[in-house]
């Protein structure tokens, strides 16, 4: 049973809605989520020039902001996380081990047939290498 999830968030649908049904497991199991998102200097080009690794910051403040909002009055234990790492699916992988998670629900980013074929995915990575169960969320 999963009672401690790990919830990366990225901003896209997919991500709000791996987090919505995330919320629904651990209402069952009174349990716990670590919603996380990471920037990464790939994912986050800076719009204007001023330090790099404050606006990425930024951003990652603003997806967990936005997370939080979404959760205030829910009652469901909470723990955010911002990491900088250009690796995201190491990221992801490094975090559900050091906060012990017992499983990882995750958006798909919906790449086609032919994309996937040639680019490996962040779900398509953490499922291969995760050691607790994943759950990818279309």
């Amino acid at each position: 049973m999963l009672r401690h999830i790990l919830v990366p968030i990225d901003g896209t649908d997919y991500s709000w809605r791996a987090l919505e049904y995330a919320c629904e497991l651990v209402s069952y199991t009174r349990g716990s989520l670590v919603i996380m998102t990471v920037v990464s200097g790939k994912r986050f080009q800076p719009v204007m020039e001023v330090d790099g690794d404050c606006l990425r910051a930024q951003i990652g403040d603003e997806l967990l902001e936005a997370a939080y909002m979404m959760l205030s009055g829910k009652n469901i234990d909470c723990t955010y996380l911002l990491e900088n790492d250009n690796n995201i699916a190491e990221s992801i992988l490094r975090a559900a081990s050091e906060q012990r998670c017992d499983g990882i629900v995750l958006g798909s980013r919906g790449m086609g047939v032919l994309e996937g074929l040639f680019r490996s995915s962040v779900s398509q990575t953490v499922v291969e290498n995760a050691t607790v169960p994943v759950t990818i969320i279309k």
